[in-house]
C-alpha cells in the first residue's frame, strides 16, 4: 500500500493498494485498465483519482506524467515508455521510435479476442488506426459490444460494456479477417518490430507515416483517374481495405498497371498526352510532387518515369531522375531536334508535313516525338534546314525563294505548304546550288565594280534572283566571281551586260514575267492588271510569262513615266502635271492599271523638240505671276490671316489659277515663294514681313497660330491672384480679340496645359501658374520651377 499523499498532489490520500508488472507490447493505458480491475474500480476515472495522474496525459505520451504513474505503480520507466507513445523533445509522439500521433485513436477501445486469451493485457498496435486486423490469429479486431456499444476507456476491465454490463470474452464475435488486409497489417507490425514480413523496398526506404500515407494513395488510385483525391471514406471503403489494395500492388509490382489505369482514364475524357505528367496522372503525381518527388520516393519517381516516357516526352524539369534512351518513346521537339542533328524550326516543319505532331496551340502542352520516326527522320534528313534557314543560308528573301522554288532550282525534301509555308531542305541540296551557281569562278576578296551579286537582282534590273539561277543552271549566264565571306548568292557575282544579253528574248521565245515588265517599264501589281482586262491578247489571268512578240509590241506602242523622267529629268508628281499641260493624256486603260503611260507617236515628236529647246514644261510666267500679285493685294487688305479655302476663293473672282485652274498650284507658287508668304497653322495664309498679333514670322521655322493663342493664356495666368477657369480663360482672350482655333474650347485648354509645362491644372478649379504655390489645393511647385 502507498504511503500519504504530499501537499498539493491530485492523489487520493487512500492511493492505489496493488498493481501487476506491465506486460510485453503494453501501453500505460492498458495497464491502467488492469490496476482499475484489480481495485475494482468500475470506472478508470477513480483509479485516476487515487494515482493522482491522468489518463488522457499518459495517452499522449506527457513524459512527467509517465515517470509520475511509474512511481506510483512502482515499474521502471523504461518499462512503461517501451511501448507506449512518448512525446520527445521536438514535441512528436513517437512510438517504438517512430511518430505516429496522427495515426492513434482513443476515441473508442479495439481488441483481438484471441490475444486476450493467450495473455490478459492490451496491445499498443490495437491503438493504430492503420491497423484493422490481428495478423498473429487472422482476426478482426473488435471495437464494438454485441449489444452495439463502443468499448472504451472509461469501464474498469478490458472486456466490459458500460452499456450492457455483459463481461464474458466468449460472447464476442470473431470474425476471420480478409487476407488482403492481414498482408498490409503484418508489414505495419513488422515496421513496429512486432512480427516479420515480406521486405518491399518501395516501402522500406519510407519513414512509417509515409509508409501509412503511401498504402492509402495508392490503394486509392487504384480506382483510376481523377483530378482531386478520394479518401477511404469519399470511396466508401474502409482504410484497411484502401491499404490492402495499395500494398499489393507495392508488393507484388503491380504500379505500372495502375498508373496505365490512370492514364487511359485521363485519355478516355478527351486529355491530352503531351500535357505531361501533372495532367495525365492526375491528383496522385501532384500529391507525389508535394511530397517532394524523386527526395520522396526514387522508386515511385523511377515508375513514373518509365510509365511516363512511354507515352510523351519527359521534360528535364520533372526532375524524376535519368531515363536511359532505350527507356524513352516519346522526345521532347527540342531532345528530337537535337537527335536529328537540325534546328527546332526544322523539326517542328517535319512533324507538321508528316502529321507527327498538332497544327493547334495548347497552353502547358508539349510537342512530342515517337523515337522511331525521330531515328527515321535522322536518318534520311540529318542535318535539314526549315525554310528560313535555307533563305538565311542563301542570303535571300521570302519572295526569291519562291520563285526558286518555282521554277524548279530547288526542290524541297518535304512540301510543307499552309500558312507558315512549313517546307524543309536537305542541306547537300542547299550546298550543291550554291555550289552548281559558282562553277569554277575564282575567289577574290574584293568584288569588281563592275560586277552585280546575284542577290541585288529584281525591281530595275533584267531580271529576278529567280530567273538568274535558271540562267545560270541552265547555261545562259555564269558567275564570274566569288566573293570571300560572303553569304549565298550575295557572294556570286554576275556581269550585269552578259545578264542583258541572256534574257533578250527572241521573236518567238516566252517572256518571264518580271523581264516582261521591266521591258514594259511596268511594275508587277501594273502588268497583273494588265493582262486581267485584256490588253495581251490570249493570256490568262495569273500568266507567268508573256510573247515576246506582245512585249516588244506594247514598248513600241507606249512610253511610260519612267522612260520619260530618263529623258528630260525632273520630279515624277510635277512632271506628269507638266506632260499633262502640254496637251498629253495618259492612256485609260494603262490608268485602270495605276501606271502613266502615252501613246508613243504623240509624245516622241515633242520630247525631240524638248530636247532641242524649243519648247519648255515650266509654267508660263504670266499666269505664276497673276496669282503672286493677286494674292499680295489680297493679303495686304486683310486684318487677319485668310485660310486656303477662302483665299482660293477670292483668287478664283479675279483671276485663273495657272493654265488647268487647279488648287496644287496655288500651293507649289506659294511654297516657292515662302519668302514672301507665310502659311500660319490655325490662322491661314499672310504676307512675311507683316507682323500679326505683335509677331513676325521667320523663315526658318514654321507659323503657328496656337503658340500665339498659348502665350497670351500664360501670360493671362501668371497675372492671376486665384487658378482661373476656361470660361474665365476663354473671355480674356475674346477681350483681347483672340480666338482659340479649336471645335472645343475647353479640350484645347486642356491640352494646352499638358504641352505648356508653365502651367497646372487644378481639376474642378481651374489653371493656374506651375512657379506659384497654391495652399487650397495643396500645390508646391516642382523644384526647379519656383518663380524668382
Amino acid at each position: 500500500m502507498t504511503g500519504p499523499s504530499k501537499a498539493g498532489s491530485k492523489r487520493s490520500p487512500i492511493g492505489l493498494w496493488g498493481w501487476r508488472p506491465i506486460e510485453p507490447e503494453e501501453t500505460a493505458q492498458g495497464l491502467l485498465l488492469r490496476i482499475a480491475a484489480q481495485q475494482l474500480h468500475t470506472s478508470t476515472i477513480r483509479t485516476e483519482r487515487d494515482g493522482g495522474f491522468s489518463r488522457a496525459k499518459l495517452a499522449h505520451g506527457d513524459v512527467p506524467e509517465l515517470k509520475r504513474f511509474a512511481a506510483e505503480v512502482c515499474q521502471d520507466y523504461a518499462s512503461i515508455v517501451a511501448d507506449n507513445p512518448v512525446r520527445d523533445d521536438e514535441g512528436c509522439l513517437r512510438l517504438r521510435g517512430h511518430a505516429v500521433e496522427s495515426f492513434l485513436h482513443f476515441h473508442r477501445r479495439r481488441f483481438c479476442p484471441a490475444c486476450l486469451e493467450q495473455s490478459w493485457h492490451h496491445r499498443f498496435w490495437w491503438d493504430l488506426e492503420t491497423v484493422s486486423t490481428c495478423p498473429r490469429h487472422g482476426l478482426e479486431l473488435v471495437g464494438v459490444c454485441i449489444c452495439g456499444a463502443d468499448f472504451g476507456w472509461l469501464c474498469g476491465e478490458l472486456v466490459h460494456c458500460t452499456r450492457c454490463g455483459k463481461r464474458d470474452i466468449d460472447r464476442i464475435s470473431r470474425r476471420p479477417a480478409d487476407s488482403k488486409v492481414l498482408r498490409s497489417d503484418s508489414y505495419i507490425l513488422s515496421r513496429f518490430a512486432a512480427g516479420t514480413a515480406e521486405p518491399i523496398p518501395i516501402l522500406d526506404a519510407l519513414s512509417v507515416p509515409d509508409v501509412f500515407m503511401m498504402l492509402e494513395r495508392i490503394g486509392s488510385a487504384c480506382d483510376g483517374y481523377s483530378r482531386t483525391w478520394r479518401s477511404a471514406k469519399s470511396l466508401g471503403v474502409s482504410l484497411g481495405q484502401v491499404q490492402a489494395r495499395g500494398f499489393e500492388v507495392l508488393a507484388d509490382g503491380n504500379l505500372d498497371e495502375v498508373l496505365t489505369r490512370i492514364y487511359d482514364g485521363y485519355m478516355a475524357q478527351g486529355g491530352d498526352r503531351d500535357r505531361g505528367f501533372g495532367h495525365c496522372y492526375g491528383w496522385l503525381y501532384h500529391w507525389f510532387n508535394h511530397k517532394r518527388g524523386v527526395k520522396f520516393s526514387p522508386l515511385l519517381a523511377e515508375a513514373f518515369l518509365l510509365h511516363g516516357a512511354a507515352r510523351f516526352p519527359v521534360v528535364p524539369k520533372a526532375r524524376l531522375g535519368k531515363l536511359t534512351d532505350q527507356a524513352r518513346r516519346k522526345l521532347s521537339l527540342k531532345a528530337a531536334a537535337a537527335k536529328a542533328g537540325m534546328s527546332v524550326f526544322a523539326m517542328k516543319n517535319i512533324g507538321l508535313a508528316l502529321g507527327l505532331i498538332r497544327t493547334e496551340k495548347r497552353s502547358g502542352s508539349q510537342l512530342s516525338f515517337p523515337v522511331e520516326e525521330v531515328e527515321r527522320i535522322a536518318r534520311d534528313l540529318k542535318g535539314a534546314l526549315s525554310q528560313e534557314e535555307t533563305q538565311k543560308r542563301l542570303g535571300i528573301g521570302l519572295r526569291p525563294m519562291r520563285e526558286i522554288m518555282g521554277n524548279g532550282s530547288l526542290v524541297p525534301a518535304i512540301n510543307g505548304g499552309r500558312q507558315r509555308h512549313a517546307f524543309v531542305f536537305r542541306l547537300a541540296d542547299v550546298d550543291a546550288l550554291l555550289v552548281g551557281l559558282a562553277g569554277g569562278a575564282p575567289a577574290v576578296a574584293k568584288a569588281s565594280p563592275a560586277l552585280l551579286p546575284i542577290s541585288r537582282l529584281g525591281r530595275g534590273r533584267a531580271t529576278t534572283i529567280g530567273g538568274c539561277v535558271r540562267l545560270i543552271l541552265g547555261s545562259k549566264l555564269r558567275v564570274r566571281e566569288r566573293l570571300k565571306g560572303a553569304i549565298g548568292l550575295r557572294g556570286l557575282l554576275i556581269d550585269e551586260t552578259e545578264l542583258e544579253a541572256a534574257v533578250h528574248p527572241s521573236t518567238d521565245e516566252m517572256v518571264p514575267f518580271a523581264a516582261a515588265a521591266r521591258l514594259m517599264r511596268l511594275n508587277s501589281r501594273g502588268l497583273s492588271r494588265a493582262i486581267a482586262i485584256g490588253m495581251f491578247a490570249g493570256l490568262d489571268k495569273g500568266a507567268k510569262a508573256l510573247p515576246a512578240k506582245q512585249v516588244e509590241t506594247f514598248a513600241r506602242k507606249f512610253i511610260m513615266m519612267g522612260e520619260i523622267r530618263e529623258r528630260v529629268g525632273g520630279y515624277f508628281p510635277t512632271l506628269k502635271d507638266q506632260i499633262e499641260r502640254a496637251g498629253f493624256k495618259p492612256d485609260k486603260k494603262l490608268a485602270q492599271c495605276l501606271n502613266s503611260g502615252y501613246l508613243r507617236a504623240e509624245v516622241e515628236p515633242f520630247l525631240n523638240r524638248l530636247k532641242t529647246g524649243e519648247v519648255s514644261l515650266e509654267m508660263p510666267p504670266p499666269a505664276r505671276q497673276a496669282a503672286i500679285d493677286e494674292t499680295r493685294r489680297i493679303l495686304d487688305k486683310a486684318e487677319r490671316p485668310i485660310d486656303s479655302k477662302g483665299i482660293l476663293t477670292l483668287l478664283r473672282k479675279k483671276i485663273q489659277i495657272g493654265p488647268s485652274d487647279q488648287d496644287a498650284f496655288f500651293y507649289t507658287t506659294m511654297n516657292e515663294e515662302k519668302q514672301e508668304f507665310v502659311y500660319i497653322v490655325g490662322a491661314g495664309w499672310w504676307l512675311r514681313q507683316h507682323p500679326f498679333m505683335g509677331r513676325t514670322f521667320p523663315v526658318e521655322r514654321q507659323a503657328s497660330y496656337h503658340d500665339i493663342v498659348d502665350d497670351e493664356v500664360v501670360a493671362m495666368i501668371r497675372k492671376a491672384s486665384q487658378p482661373m477657369m476656361p470660361h474665365d480663360i476663354i473671355a480674356g482672350l475674346a477681350k483681347k480679340d483672340v480666338l482659340i482655333a479649336a471645335a472645343d474650347p475647353a479640350v484645347y485648354l486642356r491640352r494646352m496645359a499638358i504641352r505648356r509645362s508653365e502651367v497646372v491644372r487644378f481639376h474642378g478649379k481651374g489653371y493656374w501658374d506651375a512657379t506659384r504655390a497654391w495652399a487650397p489645393a495643396g500645390y508646391q511647385p516642382p523644384r526647379g520651377k519656383v518663380a524668382a
